[in-house]
């Protein structure tokens, strides 16, 4: 009898184990991704908030302690020109990310607004990931938004939690405007197609499944929207990030109606 009621609690306990690996949710991809998304946000956002004051006017050439400067001269006619964005050893932004290092943006010409713009980076980072590697946010006319793109390889987010990558195309479409000739107190809609590997190695793919609305007066950008990650050789995972509130909050729900939370 003794015997009987130990196999049975073995039993159950192994079912219970069973029942838990079952619904336990895969978060790094997520998080990583997640990420990466905001980093490309980010990037566009500084360039939008740094660079219109500076083309209007050379002499304003630091903005809220950020050092601008153009190559060749604006009073060069040559394109293209290459502006370098320097945050020194560490600028603490109006929305209170620090950042380090350069961005390093090509235009080819001085309207800025309806610019392509290549973009590189020295040594940047951003509340301490930083960024390797090329981007490319091509203006696209009909909505006002860019077409985006990681070159080659990708980029690279380096942190205290390792190495990821990011790979893919990616878009960004007006929805609101304040009517200033700035971009950092309008509202995108923003879509990606991706695939990288999380700081755990696992590769992914992160695909927007509905479009993700972009506020650039919020700190952490991403309000609303849904997209499909896959991790490999894990389950299918949703992650919504809600309805509008500026709260870097994020569910993850599997097939089976597991979820769980995270902040980003």
């Amino acid at each position: 009898m003794i015997k009987k009621s130990i196999l049975f609690l073995i039993a159950i306990s192994f079912l219970t184990s069973c029942k838990k690996d079952s619904s336990e949710v895969y978060t790094q991809a997520a998080k990583d991704a997640v990420l990466g998304e905001r980093l490309i946000v980010d990037i566009l956002q500084q360039i939008s908030y740094t660079c219109p004051p500076f083309i209007a006017n050379e002499e304003d050439s630091v903005v809220n302690g950020i050092h601008l400067s153009i190559y060749p001269a604006f009073s060069d006619s040559t394109y293209p020109k290459t502006i370098t964005i320097d945050y020194g050893n560490g600028i603490t932004g109006i929305l209170g990310k620090m950042r380090k290092g350069k961005i390093i943006v090509t235009i080819n010409s001085n309207i800025l607004a309806t610019e392509d713009l290549a973009v590189s980076f020295n040594n940047y980072s951003s509340d301490g990931s930083e960024v390797w590697g090329d981007i490319n946010y091509m203006y696209n006319i009909s909505n006002k938004g860019y077409n985006g793109e990681l070159l080659e390889d990708g980029i690279s987010i380096i942190n205290a939690n390792g190495t990821m990558k990011l790979n893919g195309t990616f878009s960004f479409e007006k929805t609101s405007t304040s009517g200033t000739t700035i971009l950092t107190d309008d509202s995108f809609y923003f879509q990606c197609t991706t695939t990288g590997i999380d700081f755990e190695q696992t590769s992914f793919s992160y695909n927007s499944s509905s479009e993700h609305l972009i506020e650039f007066s919020c700190k952490d950008y991403i309000t609303s929207g849904t997209s499909v990650l896959i991790p490999h050789k894990k389950e299918a995972q949703t992650v919504n990030f809600g309805n509008g509130n500026c709260d870097a909050n994020v569910v993850i729900e599997l097939k089976d109606g597991s979820l769980k939370n995270f902040t980003f």
